[in-house]
């Protein structure tokens, strides 16, 4: 995903929130669920989930925790997060708690977390060895991190379709000089498996899991500006918006784009 920096992550996302709603269920909240089956919190367990959302993997850990467990659900998107209590309160879970904040500064319980999780979050932190490495530091000795990145080819072509439409509205070079994304420094199993390892996890394990669903023009424009996507469409007027929409579902019509790909890797480690 594209990172932006005109406006925070958390504005963007919980303005986004409507359209983040709509994929929810095809997208979010099963992967969700990977990430929560690779992290295996265990009855009484505490856990960190990290850009936690709309907690489509905090929900699963609290279920997972029970009663006697403890679920933190931290991000900075408020609007996300009223989805996530709402949808807590409607399953009756009272042991999770969702939080408007800065997880890079979120303390750590007494005696320290048994899981930290974070779904497709790492690549949105200001830093992400330094940060993560500080997640790391919120676990009890033995306790394990596990994060879902995603694969090389997933959500493609989706965001370079929407930048290209974008720079054909303000006349912007068609090829401009950008900064490495993050996310590419974690698109494998093998450099997803090297990252964690090198942030000092031991017994690292990395997964594959394969998600594609049918890919509509509607939800093509949810995915545009229900995502990190939409950060690069602020400033534009309602009728720029609109001519950015038709380009890029003309083209996504063009190249006979009919399925979403949104195929992850589970990574998992366990801190000394």
């Amino acid at each position: 995903m594209t990172r932006v920096s005109s406006v925070s992550m958390g504005e963007v996302f919980s303005a986004g929130r409507v359209e983040f709603r709509r994929w929810s269920p095809l997208l979010w909240e099963p992967l969700g669920e990977e990430l929560v089956r690779v992290s295996a919190p265990r009855p009484g367990e505490r856990v960190l989930d990290a850009c936690a959302g709309a907690g489509a993997s905090a929900v699963p850990a609290a279920r997972a925790v029970g009663e006697r467990g403890r679920v933190d659900a931290v991000d900075l998107a408020e609007g996300l997060l009223d989805d996530g209590r709402a949808r807590a309160a409607a399953l009756g879970l009272s042991n999770i708690r969702f939080t408007a904040a800065d997880v890079t500064s979120w303390p750590a319980p007494d005696g320290g977390y048994d899981v930290v999780q974070c779904a497709y979050g790492v690549f949105f932190l200001p830093d992400m060895d330094r940060d993560v490495r500080r997640l790391i530091g919120l676990l009890r000795p033995g306790g394990r991190l596990a994060v879902s990145t995603w694969d090389e080819q997933a959500v493609r072509p989706l965001p370079e379709l929407v930048l290209a439409a974008v720079r054909r509205e303000r006349n912007l070079p068609a090829n401009p000089a950008s900064p490495a994304n993050p996310a590419s420094r974690v698109d494998s199993a093998a450099k997803l498996h090297d990252w964690l390892t090198g942030l000092g996890l031991r017994d690292v394990a990395v997964e594959k899991v394969s998600l594609r669903t049918t890919l509509t023009p509607e939800l093509a424009w949810a995915m545009a500006v229900g995502s990190a996507l939409r950060g690069v469409l602020s400033g534009l007027d309602e009728d720029a918006l609109a001519r950015v929409k038709a380009d890029y579902l003309a083209e996504v019509a063009r190249r006979e784009q009919h399925t979403f790909c949104g195929d992850s890797l589970m990574g998992v480690g366990f801190a000394g």
